[in-house]
């Protein structure tokens, strides 16, 4: 089973005055195993205009904490989806 939770979101604006609005979801997936663990990842979705794009980084860890705190870091400095699996990468390996 997967799950999608919406946990903030950013609206910019750009130098041309158009809005650029990002949603930073936690993504939830429950192991098919007797075990059921869940494993928690990232989806980040820019919106701009008619335009739509995201990208996602599935089973970053057992810990919905440690998720939740990369997500809000990725929020609070502006991480688009373009950039955000090679920042979630960084942040993974640092520790964060």
């Amino acid at each position: 089973m997967n799950k999608l939770q919406l946990l903030f979101s950013n609206e910019v604006m750009l130098e041309d005055e158009r809005v650029m609005k990002l949603d930073y979801c936690l993504t939830e997936k429950i192991s098919e195993t007797e075990d059921k663990v869940s494993y928690f990842g990232i989806k980040v979705t820019k919106v701009l205009e008619d335009l739509r794009e995201s990208d996602e980084v599935t089973g970053i860890s057992t810990s919905r904490e440690d998720v939740v705190s990369i997500i809000q870091k990725l929020c609070q400095f502006v991480v688009t989806p373009i950039s955000m699996v090679e920042i979630v990468d960084e942040l993974v390996t640092q520790g964060v």
